[in-house]
């Protein structure tokens, strides 16, 4: 019997408990999708894909740290040309980002990872986007969540891609061990993050993949 859900996370420190396979992929999305689309090449099958792990909050969601987040919808969104005062991303015919628009994650998932009930913590649900440098000013992460994104992590679209092409359903489940922005020295709250967001994906383990 295939276990419940496929999870991807970037380090050991994301793993989750509970009936799951588990994929530590490495940090980014170059290592999560090539990870994801070698497991998905040799089987078995699964019943879902989710990239698991931690994510900072943009600040005007008014989440914060130890809050979690499921994905709506995930899109790559610092693949394009920094103008120096915005940023451009690639839309040119020729030039489209696998992964560059929103894209939505499964929606049965996203309802019953919801479902429970969680009262130590907030759990929303929306956009969270996928990058690979860290919103570090105001500024960009006030650009990124224009378009409604909530949070931001390194990895999501690009497992989501992997599942897509294999037809696997995806969802996204992000702990929040940190807000967008400056720093100022502040340590991610990884842990108490991780924990959470656990809480929240075991309404998968009653999954199964179909033979």
């Amino acid at each position: 019997m295939s276990a419940a859900a496929l999870i991807v996370v970037a380090t050991e420190v994301e793993r989750p408990a509970g009936d799951f396979e588990i994929l530590v992929s490495g940090v980014g999305k170059t290592a999560a999708a090539v990870v994801t689309a070698e497991r998905l090449a040799v089987g078995p099958p699964v019943p879902a894909i989710v990239s698991f792990g931690v994510a900072g909050a943009y600040p005007s969601t008014g989440l914060v740290v130890g809050d979690v987040v499921i994905a709506t919808e995930v899109a790559l969104v610092d693949e394009g040309l920094d103008a120096g005062s915005h940023f451009v991303p690639f839309s040119r015919p020729g030039m489209e980002v696998p992964g560059g628009v929103w894209t939505p994650t499964d929606s049965s998932l996203a309802r019953r990872l919801a479902s429970g009930a969680h009262r130590l913590f907030t759990v929303k649900s929306g956009r969270v986007a996928t990058v690979s440098v860290c919103a570090g000013t105001q500024e960009l992460a006030r650009e990124r969540s224009r378009d409604g994104a909530i949070a931001e992590s390194m990895e999501g679209a690009a497992v989501a891609y992997a599942a897509r092409r294999r037809g696997v359903p995806f969802i996204e489940v992000r702990g929040i061990s940190n807000l967008c922005g400056p720093r100022s020295g502040a340590p991610f709250e990884i842990a108490s993050a991780v924990r959470h967001a656990g809480e929240v994906l075991v309404a998968l383990e009653g999954l199964r993949a179909e033979s």
